[in-house]
């Protein structure tokens, strides 16, 4: 899994993040709010199940 910055909406309460059932999209360091950087893939986490692909509303989360 990877998440496109370019099409990302850095929003604090990210749909796809809360989604994760493992807690494997975490935001970049810093910025004045959690994800005012984007998001990243803790792929020690990740599963692949792709549940965060599916609710991400900007389709960000890239399956590939």
């Amino acid at each position: 899994m990877s998440i496109d910055a370019a099409s990302c909406d850095r929003s604090p309460g990210c749909p796809a993040r809360r989604a994760c059932p493992r807690g494997a999209i975490i935001p970049v360091a810093g910025g004045p709010y959690p994800g005012a950087l984007g998001y990243t893939v803790d792929e020690e986490r990740c599963t692949g199940c792709a549940i965060c692909a599916r609710y991400c509303p900007g389709g960000a989360v890239r399956t590939a």
